[in-house]
């Protein structure tokens, strides 16, 4: 035991013996009063401690060198493997085609006694053009690690070409003037003007009533513009609480308020750099964030919240509102100076109650984005289409269309798929008793009765379609009948 001891001690004496002679070494090299023997030794003690294995061998492919690493990876003394012949540890080795032709083979494939794969690089050693021997370094100990990064890195890839391509769909428009739908007079007349403010680098002002379609001829705009390769900002106004807005228009630096994220974050005029900028219900903006976006607009500069540095921002902004802006300013709520840059070039969308002879035209587009294309329309519902005022403009229409399409289950669509302020009196409907005398239960009851009779009228008596149609049992559809006398089948 005690003589096992004795030999570990010593052997750490030589180690710690060795370790102190290469340090002398190493600081006799850095301080330029090397010899021969401390350079060999301090760069043997370099190749020992970098990642990749190294092996030189001589123009025989015997072995001149081995670095610890290799060592390692073989299994052997790197100092015992001097003198051998490099294919006792790789059979296959081409070392001798490298000496042979001159040439380096980077990025091969090879294997060790152990079938373990690896990559390296051959690189022949020349002296005055002759080749006098030949590297063998290792680039990945093991070749799987290299296909595990490789794949790795092809599935970052992937990411960020996904990621890239739904921020590039996020910013770019979803409409052109083409694709508005409608041919009247009030429409086209208007599609015609905002094309040519489109082709301008001015501030663009949409007004209209809500569900007229200013964001879609917001996207044309940008569409038409000479910046319509950009990217295309939305920021709805209305839908961001006034203390955020601010931060979200402009961006802040770390720590600029409580709660802001520690690595700031870009403002959406940042981000519509080079393209456009379209602010929804630009009414809702503060009094500051009207000054702050109004000086932005007149220098092109942008400061972030919390930021000392000005950045340079070039982007055309479009604004919309359903709010009068000029009784806004009456009240102090918008600045006049804003409003008279952006008024310059202003487009009011006309309600759907103008475009009377669109409404067919609408109603068949809504269809065919439902994938129903092929479902028909009776006249009398077209005809109470028609005749609606529509006060929640297209937007209401393609809820409507979409309710009628839901409840016709496919097939023609008639009045009664029609909400009930659509239809105000058309032929058909049942109707609430007239007689003022009369409590609600009998008002109630008159109007079940008759709705029940249209019913029956529209499916020929057939209580099952019937009681389909109403969404009420056949049990219950029996016993109403027979509460109003009514016949069945």
């Amino acid at each position: 035991m005690d003589q096992e001891n004795s030999k570990d001690r010593l052997c750490a004496a030589e180690r710690s013996n060795g370790a102190k002679s290469m340090a002398g070494s190493a600081m006799r090299v850095l301080s330029g009063a090397a010899d021969l023997g401390d350079l060999v030794d301090f760069l043997s003690m370099v190749l020992d401690n970098v990642y990749s294995g190294i092996i030189v061998c001589d123009s025989d492919c015997r072995i001149v060198f081995m670095n610890r690493v290799y060592g390692e990876l073989l299994g052997t003394d790197p100092k015992a493997a001097v003198g051998d012949y490099l294919d006792k540890y790789f059979p296959h080795t081409r070392m001798p085609q490298v000496l042979s032709t001159g040439r380096s083979e980077l990025g091969q494939r090879c294997s060790l006694k152990t079938d373990m794969p690896m990559l390296v690089n051959r690189i022949p050693l020349r002296i005055k053009g002759q080749v006098v021997g030949v590297i063998l370094q290792t680039i990945f100990r093991d070749y799987t690690a290299m296909t595990d990064l490789i794949t790795r890195l092809q599935g970052l890839e992937s990411e960020v070409k996904y990621y890239k391509k739904g921020l590039n769909r996020l910013l770019s428009p979803l409409y052109s003037f083409k694709t508005i739908v409608g041919s009247s007079p009030a429409l086209t007349g208007v599609k015609t003007v905002a094309a040519k403010y489109a082709r301008t680098e001015a501030p663009v002002l949409i007004t209209g009533a809500t569900g007229t379609g200013k964001e879609m001829f917001a996207h044309a705009v940008h569409s038409a513009s000479p910046r319509a390769s950009g990217p295309f900002v939305c920021v709805n106004c209305a839908a961001i609480p006034r203390e955020l807005l601010e931060s979200e228009l402009f961006g802040y630096e770390s720590g600029a308020f409580t709660g802001a994220s520690r690595k700031g974050k870009v403002g959406q005029i940042q981000l519509a750099h080079l393209g456009t900028l379209f602010l929804d219900e630009i009414g809702e903006l503060s009094p500051k964030a009207q000054a702050t976006l109004l000086r932005v607009l007149e220098t092109k500069m942008l400061e972030r919240l919390g930021g000392v540095k000005q950045v340079a921002v070039d982007f055309r902004l479009v604004a919309a509102t359903n709010r009068d802006l000029r009784e806004m300013m009456s009240r102090g709520e918008f600045r006049d100076d804003l409003y008279y840059r952006l008024s310059t070039m202003a487009v009011e969308i006309p309600p759907l109650s103008m475009r009377g002879q669109d409404i067919p035209l609408l109603v068949r587009h809504f269809l065919m984005a439902l994938d129903h294309p092929d479902t028909p329309v009776s006249e009398e519902a077209m005809e109470a289409l028609e005749n609606y005022a529509w006060p929640g403009n297209v937007r209401e229409l393609k809820n409507v269309i979409e309710r009628a399409v839901s409840l016709s289950e496919g097939h023609e669509i008639e009045l009664e798929h029609l909400p009930g302020e659509i239809l105000g009196g058309q032929a058909g409907e049942p109707q609430v008793c007239e007689n003022p005398d009369t409590t609600l239960a009998e008002q109630v009851a008159c109007f079940e009765k008759r709705v029940l009779e249209h019913a029956l009228a529209k499916n020929q008596g057939n209580m099952t379609k019937t009681a389909k149609m109403l969404g009420v049992s056949r049990s219950t559809l029996y016993e109403k009948c027979r509460r109003y006398d009514l016949s069945e089948t």
